[in-house]
Order: C-alpha cells, then sequence, then structure tokens
C-alpha cells in the first residue's frame, strides 16, 4: 500500500487552517437550523419524540435539583472542614445523668405501667 505523501499533507494542511474549519463549521450549523424534523416525521414518530423530551425535561429538572443538594452538602462538609483545620479533633464524652434524672425517668415509667395494669 502506497501512500500519498503530497495528498496527506494537503489534508493536514486543510484541516489545521483555521479559517477552513470555522467556514466549515458555520455552513453545518446552518444546515442543522434549517432542517426541520418534525416534517420529516410520523405522528407516531412526533409523539414518542415529545414524549422523550418531556422526559428529557423532567430528567433535567432533577439533576438541577440533586445538583444543588449535592453543591448544598459539599459547601457545609468544606465549612466543617476549614472550621476543624488545625484544631484537634477531639471525642465527647457521654453526660452522665444525674439522680434527679433517673428518678424522673423511673418515675414515669412505674406510672405507665400501673395504667396498662388498670386496663
Amino acid at each position: 500500500m502506497k501512500v500519498d505523501l503530497n495528498l496527506l499533507k494537503s489534508e493536514l494542511n486543510r484541516l489545521t487552517d483555521i479559517k477552513y474549519l470555522k467556514k466549515e463549521l458555520n455552513r453545518i450549523a446552518g444546515e442543522v437550523k434549517k432542517f426541520d424534523v418534525h416534517r420529516h416525521l410520523s405522528p407516531q414518530a412526533r409523539e414518542r419524540l415529545e414524549a422523550l423530551e418531556e422526559r428529557f425535561r423532567a430528567l433535567l429538572k432533577n439533576l438541577q435539583e440533586l445538583q444543588k443538594q449535592v453543591d448544598a452538602n459539599l459547601e457545609r462538609l468544606l465549612k466543617t472542614m476549614r472550621s476543624l483545620r488545625g484544631k484537634p479533633v477531639r471525642k465527647k464524652k457521654a453526660k452522665r445523668t444525674t439522680k434527679k434524672a433517673a428518678k424522673k425517668t423511673t418515675k414515669k415509667a412505674s406510672g405507665t405501667k400501673k395504667k396498662a395494669s388498670r386496663a
């Protein structure tokens, strides 16, 4: 297989020419804008396309909401991490219950037992 280097060189020059690429891109964009999808579709295909577009819009909306939630959670996490930077992380000790609090809890529990036995 023989490769024509001059042909290859001219093709590379054509593809790397920015003005030519812009002109081709504008031409293709113009063709795409002029193309009417609905004129070339059958009624069933139109209905299906509309349903797909609706699903796409709903999916996009859900995606945007999820992105907002992720951003908010990430911001909250970063804020927490920035506030903890340089500070040693200590575990909090569990509070001991006082005798009064223990008695209140016991009284409440025993009161419900009495009510249950009466019924």
